[in-house]
């Protein structure tokens, strides 16, 4: 593969599927996977995906603001 890929390529599709199903939860919270590809780049293998939530909650708007632009909500953020 060369450069970065213009959409998801059809292996990756049931690594973002994972991903999606437990991205649901009260204010924020940080998931993580880790994935063994092969020598293609492609999704062999993964591991059960890791969900923490952030506390106190009521920092939720100052994460928001530190990966913002001028303290408004940015596009890749939702």
């Amino acid at each position: 593969m060369n450069g970065a890929p213009l959409d998801i390529k059809p292996p990756w599709l049931s690594v973002a599927r994972r991903l999606q199903s437990v991205s649901r939860s009260q204010g924020l919270s940080l998931v993580t996977i880790t994935v063994l590809v092969d020598q293609e780049g492609c999704p062999r293998f993964w591991l059960e995906p890791v969900v923490r939530k952030i506390e106190p909650s009521r920092s939720a708007e100052e994460i928001l603001e530190i990966f913002s632009k001028d303290g408004r909500r940015s596009e890749f953020i939702g």
